[in-house]
Formats: structure tokens, sequence, C-alpha cells
């Protein structure tokens, strides 16, 4: 209660009725007792005319005493309130500091947060603006990313491989269907295709396989220069990498799409790791295109390798991943689901 006293006498509005209490009661300090002396002035003199002092007498002290009262309490209440009003959170300090200075003070304070309240609404108001201007902005400008993104990978779609540095390009020069070759029982034969064509190819099978049109010039430069049909090349690197599965650190980390295990001649410098080994680092996918068809044809498709046993999938399992016995049928299956779109091609 005394809190909510204290908080009133810092209102203006307030204090304005409490300064008109206060007039009025100093106006009713001074009329009243300037009455009471006319009307006792007027009882004197009917008393002094009728002659009948002893019966009016009493009367006359009553209302002289009245008058006295009323002098007086006036002097005694502003006596008392000084005297009380030393607490700050009692009614006697609005009623001592209800006057027109004071007034005009918290006006003008009030005034004053009024206008900071103001502000900061205002400033709130600003700065949700600009928050929902800088959200649009935002996705404006990711709109604009993945649209050229999309537009980037149209035009990936249509060219050979933008990740092709090994030199000159050599390709096949299959001119129908029957000049694309894929021989499960030979892998080392060449297909015959155009970087274009295998591009088409890529295309036409659709899904994760686009992912593998940059890198097309690659992987057909590869095939001639190594001997190793490309159909298997894609169908190894696609079992093994989840076809590019950026996700994957040995293809995010290592550029590795084919799961090859480091050497002393090729290093991981810590790329990645599993159970299984520490996978080699290539400084590209181009890079490691190019590594991979020299490994799998020359050392395990050509009878002078290494880890040669022959020229199926089933001879090269036994080297490149011993005791993975669905590796041989998973990777000609996906060379034939590619080998399979040639005739939408042509």
């Amino acid at each position: 209660m005394l809190y909510m006293i204290a908080a009133a006498c810092e209102n203006s509005t307030f204090l304005s009725v409490v300064l008109l209490l206060k007039n009025i009661l100093q106006i009713m300090f001074i009329l009243v007792p300037i009455i009471l002396i006319l009307m006792s002035s007027i009882e004197i003199g009917k008393i002094v005319m009728s002659g009948e002092s002893k019966k009016q007498i009493p009367n006359l002290v009553i209302k002289c005493i009245a008058c006295a009262a009323l002098f007086f309490v006036p002097m005694f209440v502003s006596l008392l309130v000084q005297l009380i009003g030393v607490n700050k959170n009692t009614f006697t300090v609005c009623y001592n500091n209800a006057n027109t200075e004071t007034i005009g003070y918290y006006k003008s304070y009030e005034n004053e947060q009024k206008e900071l309240k103001k502000q900061e609404i205002f400033l709130e108001k600003e700065n949700a603006k600009a928050e929902r201007e800088e959200l649009a902005n935002m996705r404006e400008e990711a709109r604009k990313r993945n649209e050229e993104k999309a537009e980037e990978e149209k035009k990936n779609q249509n060219k050979p491989g933008s990740d092709y540095e090994l030199g000159e390009i050599i390709e096949g020069n299959a001119t129908s269907v029957n000049g694309v070759v894929f021989d499960p029982n030979d892998l080392s034969k060449v297909s015959n295709l155009t970087v274009s064509q295998l591009i088409a190819i890529l295309n036409s099978h659709g899904g994760k396989a686009v992912r593998y049109v940059p890198y097309a010039a690659d992987l057909i430069t590869g095939e001639n220069k190594y001997k190793v049909n490309v159909f298997f090349l894609l169908g190894v690197s696609a079992m093994e990498s989840g076809w590019i599965n950026e996700e994957h650190s040995m293809i995010s980390k290592c550029n590795n799409l084919g799961g090859i295990c480091a050497t002393s001649n090729r290093p991981s410098y810590g790329c990645f790791k599993n159970s299984n080994c520490e996978f080699a680092y290539y400084s590209s996918r181009g890079e490691f295109i190019d590594s991979h068809a020299r490994l799998l044809g020359e050392s395990y498709l050509n009878p002078n390798g290494s880890w040669y046993e022959g020229k199926k999938a089933t001879d090269v399992v036994i080297h490149y991943c011993p005791g993975c016995t669905d590796w041989p049928k998973t990777s000609i299956q996906i060379a034939y689901q590619l080998y399979n779109q040639v005739p939408k091609i042509f």
C-alpha cells in the first residue's frame, strides 16, 4: 500500500488532484472563520438590541469557541502534516509536494518517458523490420545460389569432365550401338565410347549417375590409357563410393572414389580411416580416376600385373577385396545398368 502511495506521489495527475484539494482546504480555512465571525457579530448585535443577553450568552459562547477552533485547526493540521511527513512513503509527502513546481517537474519527466517509450517502440519496429529484410535477403541469396548451382549442374551435364587436368583426352570412336563394347568375360576391352556419349549415357540413367558427368573425360581417358572397360570402372567406383556420396569422409576428404587403402607410395595424410584401413588421399577426383584406372588395368587385368588372376570381376575381387562375395555381382550389375542405356543415345 505504501509503495502504491509513493508511486502515486510521483504522478503529476495525482499531485494535481492533491493540489486542488489542498487549495480548497486553504480557502475553507480562510472563509469559514470569517463567516462564523460575521454570524457571531450578528448574534451579538441581536442580543444587544433585544436585551435578552442572559438567554443568548450560552449560544454565543459556543459559536465563539467554534470560530476559534476553525481558525486554529488549519494551523494544527499543517503542523501535523509537516511533522509526520518525514516518511516519504506516506500520503503527507504528496500533500507537501503538491505545488505547481513539483507538478511541472513530474509532467516534464513523464513527457520525457513517453518520448523515450515512443523511441523505444520505434526502434523495436525498425529492428524487427531490419531483421525481416535481412531474412528476406538471406532467402533471396539462398534462392539465387540454388538457381546458380542448378544452372551450373545443368551446364555440367552437357560438357566434358570439368575436373579433367591430366592432359589430352583419349576417347573412342563408336558410331552405333554395335560399336559400343562391354564384355564381362574380358574387362580389359575398351567401350569405344566418346566423352559426349558417356555423358549422354549417364544422363539417360539419371539419378545419382549424373554425379559422374563432370568426370566423363577422366573416365574415358583412363579407360583408353590403361585398357579397363569404362562400364566396369564405373561399376566398381559407384559401388565403393555410393555413387559419390559426399557425406562419406572417404569421398569428401580423401577424393577416394574406390575404397583404395593407403600405401607408402600413396599415403592417407590422415584424411580418413575406418576399421579396415586408412584410405589413400588424392588431390582431386580426376587424379583418383586416373590412378584407379591404372591400378585396375595394369595390376589386375594385365597378365603381367602383380594381382592378375584373370579378366573377370570374380578374378579381380580375389586381391581387390578378399572375402567380398557380393563385390563381382554388384559391380557387374551397375555396369550393365549403364550399358543398357546405350541404345537410347544412338
